[in-house]
Protein backbone atom coordinates (compact mmCIF):
# COMPACT_ATOMS: atom_id res chain seq x y z
CA UNK A 1 0.00 0.00 0.00
CA UNK A 2 2.76 2.41 0.94
CA UNK A 3 4.64 1.52 -2.25
CA UNK A 4 1.58 2.24 -4.40
CA UNK A 5 1.08 5.57 -2.71
CA UNK A 6 4.71 6.60 -3.26
CA UNK A 7 4.43 5.67 -6.95
CA UNK A 8 1.29 7.81 -7.36
CA UNK A 9 2.95 10.74 -5.60
CA UNK A 10 6.10 10.64 -7.69
CA UNK A 11 4.70 12.40 -10.79
CA UNK A 12 3.59 15.31 -8.61
CA UNK A 13 7.08 15.66 -7.16
CA UNK A 14 8.61 15.48 -10.63
CA UNK A 15 6.14 18.15 -11.78
CA UNK A 16 7.07 20.56 -8.98
CA UNK A 17 10.79 20.08 -9.62
CA UNK A 18 10.30 20.54 -13.36
CA UNK A 19 8.28 23.75 -13.03
CA UNK A 20 10.73 25.31 -10.56
CA UNK A 21 13.67 24.49 -12.85
CA UNK A 22 11.74 25.75 -15.89
CA UNK A 23 11.35 29.16 -14.24
CA UNK A 24 15.05 29.10 -13.38
CA UNK A 25 16.24 28.29 -16.90
CA UNK A 26 13.89 30.79 -18.58
CA UNK A 27 15.01 33.55 -16.17
CA UNK A 28 18.59 32.64 -15.13
CA UNK A 29 19.62 36.16 -14.14
CA UNK A 30 18.88 38.09 -10.96
CA UNK A 31 18.07 41.66 -9.94
CA UNK A 32 19.42 44.10 -7.40
CA UNK A 33 17.19 42.87 -4.55
CA UNK A 34 18.90 39.49 -4.77
CA UNK A 35 22.43 40.84 -5.07
CA UNK A 36 23.66 40.54 -1.49
CA UNK A 37 22.89 36.84 -1.04
CA UNK A 38 24.02 35.93 -4.55
CA UNK A 39 27.31 37.84 -4.25
CA UNK A 40 27.82 36.35 -0.78
CA UNK A 41 27.41 32.82 -2.16
CA UNK A 42 29.87 33.65 -4.93
CA UNK A 43 32.43 34.99 -2.48
CA UNK A 44 32.08 32.02 -0.11
CA UNK A 45 32.58 29.59 -3.00
CA UNK A 46 35.42 31.41 -4.76
CA UNK A 47 37.19 33.49 -2.09
CA UNK A 48 36.49 31.25 0.90
CA UNK A 49 38.40 32.67 3.87
CA UNK A 50 39.82 35.67 2.02
CA UNK A 51 37.23 38.05 3.49
CA UNK A 52 38.95 41.15 2.12
CA UNK A 53 37.77 40.25 -1.39
CA UNK A 54 34.11 39.86 -0.39
CA UNK A 55 31.70 42.10 -2.29
CA UNK A 56 29.83 43.35 0.78
CA UNK A 57 32.82 45.38 1.97
CA UNK A 58 32.58 47.52 -1.19
CA UNK A 59 28.79 47.40 -1.54
CA UNK A 60 27.37 46.79 1.96
CA UNK A 61 23.78 47.71 1.12
CA UNK A 62 21.45 49.79 3.23
CA UNK A 63 21.27 47.26 6.07
CA UNK A 64 23.47 44.22 6.82
CA UNK A 65 22.17 40.74 6.07
CA UNK A 66 23.08 37.40 7.56
CA UNK A 67 25.63 35.08 5.94
CA UNK A 68 24.04 31.94 7.37
CA UNK A 69 21.80 31.42 4.33
CA UNK A 70 24.59 31.88 1.77
CA UNK A 71 26.87 29.60 3.81
CA UNK A 72 24.23 26.86 3.85
CA UNK A 73 23.51 27.07 0.12
CA UNK A 74 27.24 27.21 -0.63
CA UNK A 75 27.81 24.05 1.39
CA UNK A 76 25.03 22.18 -0.41
CA UNK A 77 26.21 23.43 -3.81
CA UNK A 78 29.93 22.81 -3.34
CA UNK A 79 30.05 19.23 -4.76
CA UNK A 80 28.42 20.32 -8.03
CA UNK A 81 30.46 23.51 -8.11
CA UNK A 82 33.64 21.46 -7.74
CA UNK A 83 32.62 19.30 -10.70
CA UNK A 84 32.00 22.43 -12.78
CA UNK A 85 35.42 23.72 -11.75
CA UNK A 86 37.12 20.47 -12.80
CA UNK A 87 35.30 20.67 -16.14
CA UNK A 88 36.47 24.31 -16.50
CA UNK A 89 32.90 25.54 -17.01
CA UNK A 90 32.08 29.27 -16.89
CA UNK A 91 31.03 30.66 -13.51
CA UNK A 92 27.59 31.42 -14.93
CA UNK A 93 26.72 27.74 -14.58
CA UNK A 94 27.58 27.97 -10.89
CA UNK A 95 24.92 30.68 -10.56
CA UNK A 96 22.40 28.25 -12.06
CA UNK A 97 23.50 25.54 -9.65
CA UNK A 98 23.26 27.61 -6.46
CA UNK A 99 19.86 28.98 -7.43
CA UNK A 100 18.74 25.47 -8.31
CA UNK A 101 19.87 24.19 -4.90
CA UNK A 102 17.86 26.95 -3.20
CA UNK A 103 14.86 25.97 -5.31
CA UNK A 104 15.20 22.34 -4.29
CA UNK A 105 15.18 23.41 -0.62
CA UNK A 106 11.83 25.12 -1.27
CA UNK A 107 10.56 22.05 -3.14
CA UNK A 108 11.60 19.74 -0.29
CA UNK A 109 9.72 21.90 2.22
CA UNK A 110 6.60 22.06 0.02
CA UNK A 111 6.75 18.28 -0.43
CA UNK A 112 6.98 17.75 3.30
CA UNK A 113 3.95 20.00 3.68
CA UNK A 114 2.15 18.02 0.99
CA UNK A 115 2.75 14.80 2.95
CA UNK A 116 1.17 16.30 6.06
CA UNK A 117 -1.76 17.63 4.02
CA UNK A 118 -2.24 14.16 2.54
CA UNK A 119 -2.21 12.64 6.01
CA UNK A 120 -4.74 15.08 7.49
CA UNK A 121 -7.01 15.96 4.58
CA UNK A 122 -6.65 13.19 2.03
CA UNK A 123 -5.06 12.39 -1.31
CA UNK A 124 -7.29 14.67 -3.39
CA UNK A 125 -6.47 17.76 -1.33
CA UNK A 126 -2.75 16.96 -1.42
CA UNK A 127 -2.84 16.41 -5.17
CA UNK A 128 -4.66 19.67 -5.81
CA UNK A 129 -2.26 21.48 -3.49
CA UNK A 130 0.64 20.40 -5.72
CA UNK A 131 -1.19 21.25 -8.95
CA UNK A 132 -2.22 24.68 -7.66
CA UNK A 133 1.31 25.51 -6.50
CA UNK A 134 2.84 24.58 -9.85
CA UNK A 135 0.20 26.54 -11.78
CA UNK A 136 0.98 29.83 -10.00
CA UNK A 137 3.65 32.13 -11.31
CA UNK A 138 5.01 33.93 -8.25
CA UNK A 139 5.58 30.96 -5.94
CA UNK A 140 7.47 28.99 -8.58
CA UNK A 141 9.32 32.08 -9.85
CA UNK A 142 10.51 33.16 -6.41
CA UNK A 143 11.53 29.63 -5.37
CA UNK A 144 15.03 30.04 -6.85
CA UNK A 145 15.49 33.74 -6.09
CA UNK A 146 18.22 34.37 -3.46
CA UNK A 147 16.11 36.83 -1.47
CA UNK A 148 15.99 36.89 2.34
CA UNK A 149 12.29 36.02 2.09
CA UNK A 150 13.05 32.95 -0.01
CA UNK A 151 15.80 31.79 2.35
CA UNK A 152 13.16 31.97 5.07
CA UNK A 153 10.42 30.34 2.99
CA UNK A 154 11.36 26.64 3.37
CA UNK A 155 11.90 27.10 7.11
CA UNK A 156 8.49 28.77 7.49
CA UNK A 157 6.84 25.99 5.48
CA UNK A 158 8.47 23.36 7.69
CA UNK A 159 7.45 25.29 10.81
CA UNK A 160 3.87 25.52 9.58
CA UNK A 161 3.89 21.81 8.76
CA UNK A 162 5.09 21.03 12.28
CA UNK A 163 2.35 23.25 13.70
CA UNK A 164 -0.28 21.40 11.66
CA UNK A 165 1.06 18.11 12.98
CA UNK A 166 1.16 19.52 16.54
CA UNK A 167 4.87 18.87 16.83
CA UNK A 168 5.32 21.92 18.99
CA UNK A 169 8.98 21.41 19.75
CA UNK A 170 9.99 21.48 16.08
CA UNK A 171 7.58 24.34 15.39
CA UNK A 172 9.01 26.56 18.13
CA UNK A 173 12.65 25.80 17.28
CA UNK A 174 12.17 26.49 13.57
CA UNK A 175 10.15 29.62 14.33
CA UNK A 176 12.79 31.01 16.67
CA UNK A 177 15.53 30.38 14.13
CA UNK A 178 13.78 31.94 11.12
CA UNK A 179 12.57 34.98 13.09
CA UNK A 180 15.92 35.77 14.72
CA UNK A 181 18.13 34.97 11.73
CA UNK A 182 16.18 35.79 8.57
CA UNK A 183 12.90 37.74 8.88
CA UNK A 184 11.82 39.31 12.16
CA UNK A 185 8.32 40.15 10.87
CA UNK A 186 7.56 36.43 10.84
CA UNK A 187 7.01 36.81 14.58
CA UNK A 188 3.53 38.03 13.55
CA UNK A 189 2.73 35.03 11.36
CA UNK A 190 4.25 32.31 13.53
CA UNK A 191 3.27 34.13 16.71
CA UNK A 192 -0.40 33.92 15.75
CA UNK A 193 -0.05 30.17 15.27
CA UNK A 194 1.61 29.95 18.67
CA UNK A 195 -1.21 31.97 20.23
CA UNK A 196 -3.81 29.58 18.79
CA UNK A 197 -1.93 26.62 20.25
CA UNK A 198 -1.80 28.30 23.65
CA UNK A 199 -5.48 29.31 23.64
CA UNK A 200 -6.55 25.82 22.58
CA UNK A 201 -4.38 24.40 25.39
CA UNK A 202 -2.51 22.15 23.00
CA UNK A 203 0.61 23.86 24.27
CA UNK A 204 1.31 25.04 27.80
CA UNK A 205 3.43 27.98 28.89
CA UNK A 206 6.05 25.76 30.57
CA UNK A 207 6.39 23.80 27.32
CA UNK A 208 6.73 27.04 25.38
CA UNK A 209 9.55 28.30 27.57
CA UNK A 210 11.21 24.87 27.56
CA UNK A 211 11.54 24.96 23.77
CA UNK A 212 11.71 28.70 23.06
CA UNK A 213 14.43 29.87 25.45
CA UNK A 214 17.19 27.46 24.30
CA UNK A 215 16.17 27.88 20.65
CA UNK A 216 16.23 31.67 20.93
CA UNK A 217 19.59 31.76 22.69
CA UNK A 218 21.21 29.34 20.24
CA UNK A 219 19.80 31.11 17.16
CA UNK A 220 20.86 34.55 18.36
CA UNK A 221 24.31 33.31 19.37
CA UNK A 222 24.81 31.61 16.01
CA UNK A 223 23.95 34.61 13.88
CA UNK A 224 25.96 37.03 16.04
CA UNK A 225 29.04 34.79 16.08
CA UNK A 226 29.03 34.02 12.35
CA UNK A 227 27.95 37.41 11.01
CA UNK A 228 30.26 39.38 13.29
CA UNK A 229 33.17 37.59 11.62
CA UNK A 230 32.01 38.40 8.09
CA UNK A 231 31.01 41.99 8.85
CA UNK A 232 34.08 42.60 11.07
CA UNK A 233 32.02 44.08 13.90
CA UNK A 234 29.74 42.80 16.65
CA UNK A 235 26.45 42.49 14.79
CA UNK A 236 22.96 41.00 14.81
CA UNK A 237 21.92 41.64 11.20
CA UNK A 238 18.20 40.97 11.51
CA UNK A 239 18.06 43.17 14.59
CA UNK A 240 19.37 46.08 12.53
CA UNK A 241 16.90 45.28 9.73
CA UNK A 242 14.05 45.30 12.24
CA UNK A 243 15.19 48.65 13.65
CA UNK A 244 15.66 50.23 10.21
CA UNK A 245 12.56 48.95 8.41
CA UNK A 246 10.00 48.77 11.21
CA UNK A 247 11.00 51.03 14.09
CA UNK A 248 12.43 53.85 11.95
CA UNK A 249 10.07 53.01 9.04
CA UNK A 250 12.90 53.75 6.60
CA UNK A 251 11.62 51.08 4.21
CA UNK A 252 9.07 53.69 3.12
CA UNK A 253 11.89 55.38 1.22
CA UNK A 254 11.42 52.67 -1.41
CA UNK A 255 7.76 53.51 -1.91
CA UNK A 256 4.47 53.03 -0.09
CA UNK A 257 1.19 51.34 -0.94
CA UNK A 258 -2.37 51.65 0.40
CA UNK A 259 -3.28 49.68 3.50
CA UNK A 260 -5.31 47.02 1.65
CA UNK A 261 -2.82 46.60 -1.20
CA UNK A 262 -1.93 43.03 -0.22
CA UNK A 263 -5.60 42.05 -0.37
CA UNK A 264 -6.66 43.70 -3.62
CA UNK A 265 -3.39 43.50 -5.58
CA UNK A 266 -0.75 41.10 -4.24
CA UNK A 267 -2.96 38.14 -3.31
CA UNK A 268 -5.02 38.13 -6.54
CA UNK A 269 -1.81 38.15 -8.59
CA UNK A 270 -0.08 35.52 -6.45
CA UNK A 271 -3.03 33.14 -6.19
CA UNK A 272 -4.57 33.77 -9.60
CA UNK A 273 -8.01 32.28 -10.13
CA UNK A 274 -7.34 29.92 -7.21
CA UNK A 275 -8.40 32.79 -4.95
CA UNK A 276 -12.04 31.97 -5.82
CA UNK A 277 -11.79 28.61 -4.08
CA UNK A 278 -10.33 29.83 -0.79
CA UNK A 279 -13.76 30.78 0.67
CA UNK A 280 -15.18 27.43 -0.43
CA UNK A 281 -12.49 25.60 1.55
CA UNK A 282 -13.75 27.18 4.75
CA UNK A 283 -16.72 24.83 4.91
CA UNK A 284 -14.19 22.53 6.59
CA UNK A 285 -13.70 24.08 10.02
CA UNK A 286 -10.15 22.79 10.20
CA UNK A 287 -9.30 25.21 7.39
CA UNK A 288 -10.52 28.11 9.46
CA UNK A 289 -7.74 27.38 11.94
CA UNK A 290 -5.19 27.54 9.12
CA UNK A 291 -6.61 30.73 7.68
CA UNK A 292 -6.82 32.80 10.87
CA UNK A 293 -3.03 33.27 11.37
CA UNK A 294 -2.54 33.69 7.62
CA UNK A 295 -5.06 36.48 7.14
CA UNK A 296 -4.11 37.94 10.52
CA UNK A 297 -0.46 38.19 9.48
CA UNK A 298 -1.31 39.89 6.18
CA UNK A 299 -3.61 42.34 7.98
CA UNK A 300 -1.07 43.22 10.67
CA UNK A 301 1.79 43.49 8.20
CA UNK A 302 -0.32 45.88 6.12
CA UNK A 303 0.36 48.57 8.72
CA UNK A 304 3.92 48.80 7.32
CA UNK A 305 3.59 51.28 4.42
CA UNK A 306 6.25 49.71 2.18
CA UNK A 307 4.74 46.60 0.59
CA UNK A 308 5.96 43.99 -1.86
CA UNK A 309 4.41 40.67 -2.85
CA UNK A 310 7.48 38.73 -1.72
CA UNK A 311 6.93 39.95 1.85
CA UNK A 312 3.89 37.66 2.13
CA UNK A 313 5.15 34.79 -0.04
CA UNK A 314 5.02 32.46 3.00
CA UNK A 315 1.22 32.70 3.09
CA UNK A 316 0.71 31.40 -0.45
CA UNK A 317 1.21 27.66 0.34
CA UNK A 318 -1.20 27.93 3.28
CA UNK A 319 -3.87 29.62 1.16
CA UNK A 320 -3.30 26.95 -1.49
CA UNK A 321 -4.12 24.23 1.05
CA UNK A 322 -7.42 25.94 1.87
CA UNK A 323 -8.23 26.38 -1.84
CA UNK A 324 -7.31 22.74 -2.52
CA UNK A 325 -9.81 21.66 0.13
CA UNK A 326 -12.48 23.69 -1.68
CA UNK A 327 -11.57 22.06 -4.99
CA UNK A 328 -11.69 18.58 -3.46
CA UNK A 329 -15.14 19.30 -2.01
CA UNK A 330 -16.46 20.00 -5.50
CA UNK A 331 -14.83 16.98 -7.11
CA UNK A 332 -15.92 14.62 -4.34
CA UNK A 333 -19.53 15.63 -5.04
CA UNK A 334 -19.17 15.43 -8.81
CA UNK A 335 -21.90 12.80 -9.25
CA UNK A 336 -24.54 14.55 -7.12
CA UNK A 337 -25.88 17.09 -9.63
CA UNK A 338 -25.16 18.95 -12.85
CA UNK A 339 -24.14 22.00 -10.82
CA UNK A 340 -21.24 20.06 -9.32
CA UNK A 341 -20.28 18.88 -12.81
CA UNK A 342 -20.10 22.48 -14.03
CA UNK A 343 -18.19 23.47 -10.89
CA UNK A 344 -15.74 20.62 -11.55
CA UNK A 345 -15.04 22.08 -14.98
CA UNK A 346 -14.37 25.42 -13.31
CA UNK A 347 -11.93 23.71 -10.94
CA UNK A 348 -9.96 22.38 -13.91
CA UNK A 349 -10.36 25.69 -15.71
CA UNK A 350 -8.76 27.66 -12.88
CA UNK A 351 -5.61 25.56 -13.20
CA UNK A 352 -5.52 26.26 -16.93
CA UNK A 353 -6.14 29.97 -16.32
CA UNK A 354 -3.29 30.08 -13.83
CA UNK A 355 -1.03 28.27 -16.27
CA UNK A 356 -1.88 30.77 -19.02
CA UNK A 357 -1.15 33.72 -16.73
CA UNK A 358 2.11 32.05 -15.66
CA UNK A 359 3.16 31.55 -19.28
CA UNK A 360 2.63 35.21 -20.12
CA UNK A 361 4.37 36.38 -16.94
CA UNK A 362 7.32 34.09 -17.58
CA UNK A 363 7.72 35.41 -21.12
CA UNK A 364 7.66 38.99 -19.84
CA UNK A 365 10.14 38.19 -17.06
CA UNK A 366 12.52 36.58 -19.56
CA UNK A 367 13.02 40.01 -21.14
CA UNK A 368 13.39 41.84 -17.84
CA UNK A 369 17.12 41.21 -17.28
CA UNK A 370 19.02 43.22 -19.92
CA UNK A 371 22.05 43.56 -17.64
CA UNK A 372 22.54 39.80 -17.49
CA UNK A 373 22.15 39.41 -21.24
CA UNK A 374 24.55 42.29 -21.85
CA UNK A 375 27.22 40.68 -19.65
CA UNK A 376 27.01 37.48 -21.68
CA UNK A 377 27.20 39.48 -24.91
CA UNK A 378 30.19 41.63 -24.04
CA UNK A 379 32.35 38.58 -23.32
CA UNK A 380 32.13 37.72 -27.03
CA UNK A 381 33.73 41.03 -28.03
CA UNK A 382 37.31 40.36 -26.95
CA UNK A 383 39.50 37.31 -26.22
CA UNK A 384 39.48 36.08 -22.64
CA UNK A 385 43.27 36.45 -22.46
CA UNK A 386 43.26 40.12 -23.50
CA UNK A 387 43.74 43.05 -21.15
CA UNK A 388 40.22 44.46 -20.88
CA UNK A 389 38.60 46.79 -18.38
CA UNK A 390 34.81 46.90 -18.12
CA UNK A 391 32.66 49.56 -16.49
CA UNK A 392 29.12 48.56 -15.47
CA UNK A 393 26.66 51.36 -14.74
CA UNK A 394 23.87 51.32 -12.16
CA UNK A 395 21.02 50.24 -14.46
CA UNK A 396 23.01 47.29 -15.78
CA UNK A 397 24.07 46.28 -12.27
CA UNK A 398 20.44 46.31 -11.15
CA UNK A 399 19.09 44.20 -14.01
CA UNK A 400 21.04 40.98 -14.04
CA UNK A 401 24.75 41.60 -13.44
CA UNK A 402 26.42 39.50 -10.77
CA UNK A 403 29.95 38.36 -9.96
CA UNK A 404 29.07 34.97 -11.41
CA UNK A 405 28.96 36.73 -14.80
CA UNK A 406 32.49 38.07 -14.46
CA UNK A 407 33.73 35.22 -16.64
CA UNK A 408 37.29 36.23 -17.51
CA UNK A 409 39.96 36.31 -14.82
CA UNK A 410 42.21 38.63 -16.82
CA UNK A 411 39.52 41.28 -17.23
CA UNK A 412 38.90 44.06 -14.71
CA UNK A 413 35.29 44.76 -13.83
CA UNK A 414 34.20 48.01 -12.20
CA UNK A 415 30.84 49.03 -10.75
CA UNK A 416 32.00 52.39 -9.40
CA UNK A 417 29.00 54.64 -8.89
CA UNK A 418 30.86 57.95 -8.60
CA UNK A 419 32.04 58.13 -12.21
CA UNK A 420 30.14 60.49 -14.51
CA UNK A 421 29.34 59.64 -18.16
CA UNK A 422 31.78 61.39 -20.41
CA UNK A 423 34.55 62.08 -17.90
CA UNK A 424 38.14 60.93 -18.35
CA UNK A 425 37.91 58.06 -15.85
CA UNK A 426 34.96 56.51 -17.62
CA UNK A 427 36.53 56.99 -21.07
CA UNK A 428 39.56 54.97 -19.95
CA UNK A 429 37.57 51.70 -19.87
CA UNK A 430 37.87 49.29 -22.80
CA UNK A 431 34.18 48.37 -22.65
CA UNK A 432 31.32 50.30 -21.09
CA UNK A 433 27.97 48.76 -20.27
CA UNK A 434 25.50 51.55 -19.70
CA UNK A 435 21.95 52.80 -20.16
CA UNK A 436 20.92 53.28 -23.80
CA UNK A 437 20.52 57.03 -23.41
CA UNK A 438 21.34 58.88 -26.64
CA UNK A 439 22.44 62.00 -24.80
CA UNK A 440 24.91 60.08 -22.65
CA UNK A 441 26.13 57.97 -25.58
CA UNK A 442 26.98 61.16 -27.47
CA UNK A 443 29.41 62.11 -24.70
CA UNK A 444 31.63 59.19 -25.79
CA UNK A 445 31.68 59.86 -29.54
CA UNK A 446 35.39 60.77 -29.49
CA UNK A 447 36.45 57.73 -27.43
CA UNK A 448 33.96 54.87 -27.85
CA UNK A 449 31.54 53.48 -30.39
CA UNK A 450 28.28 51.58 -29.77
CA UNK A 451 28.72 47.91 -30.56
CA UNK A 452 25.50 46.29 -29.38
CA UNK A 453 22.20 47.50 -28.02
CA UNK A 454 20.53 45.21 -25.50
CA UNK A 455 16.77 45.17 -25.58
CA UNK A 456 14.37 44.62 -22.70
CA UNK A 457 10.69 44.54 -21.92
CA UNK A 458 8.67 47.65 -22.82
CA UNK A 459 5.02 46.58 -22.91
CA UNK A 460 2.67 43.78 -23.88
CA UNK A 461 -0.22 43.72 -26.32
CA UNK A 462 -2.94 41.08 -26.52
CA UNK A 463 -4.35 39.73 -29.78
CA UNK A 464 -7.06 37.30 -28.77
CA UNK A 465 -7.64 35.96 -32.28
CA UNK A 466 -3.99 35.14 -32.96
CA UNK A 467 -1.62 32.51 -31.62
CA UNK A 468 0.06 33.20 -29.36
CA UNK A 469 -2.61 35.68 -28.26
CA UNK A 470 -0.07 38.28 -27.11
CA UNK A 471 3.07 40.02 -28.28
CA UNK A 472 5.83 41.58 -26.24
CA UNK A 473 7.32 44.86 -27.39
CA UNK A 474 10.98 45.42 -26.63
CA UNK A 475 13.08 48.55 -26.71
CA UNK A 476 16.74 49.38 -26.18
CA UNK A 477 17.62 49.36 -22.48
CA UNK A 478 21.42 49.10 -22.46
CA UNK A 479 24.29 49.66 -24.84
CA UNK A 480 27.80 48.22 -24.98
CA UNK A 481 30.40 50.82 -25.95
CA UNK A 482 33.80 49.71 -27.23
CA UNK A 483 36.85 51.92 -27.02
CA UNK A 484 38.07 53.22 -30.38
CA UNK A 485 41.28 51.62 -31.58
CA UNK A 486 43.27 54.84 -31.67
CA UNK A 487 42.23 55.53 -28.08
CA UNK A 488 43.14 52.10 -26.75
CA UNK A 489 46.55 52.33 -28.36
Amino acid sequence: MAEKRSVSERPLLVLIVFIVLLHLFVCPFTKVEESFNLQAIHDVLYHRFDLEKFDHHEFPGVVPRTFLGPLFISALSSPLVYILHVMDMPKFYTQIVVRGVLGMCVVAALWRMQNEVRKQFGTTVAGFFCLICTSQFHLMFYATRPLPNVFALPIVVLAFTSWMAQRHGAFIRLSAFVIIVFRSELSLFLGLMLLISLLSRRLSMPQLFYFAIPAGILSLSLTICVDSVFWKQMLWPEGQVLWYNTILNKSSNWGTSPFLWYFYSALPRALGSTLLFVPLGLFDRRMQTLLIPTVGFIFLYSFLPHKELRFIIYTIPVLNVVAARGCSYILNNYHKSWLYKIASLIVVGQLMTNAAYTSVSLCVSHHNYPGGRAMMELHTLAPASSDVSVHIDVLAAQTGVSRFLELNRNWRYSKEEDVVPGDARMKSFSLILMEANSTQIALFRDSHQPVTFIQGYHNIKFHFFNFPPFSIKLDNKLVILEQLKHKSS
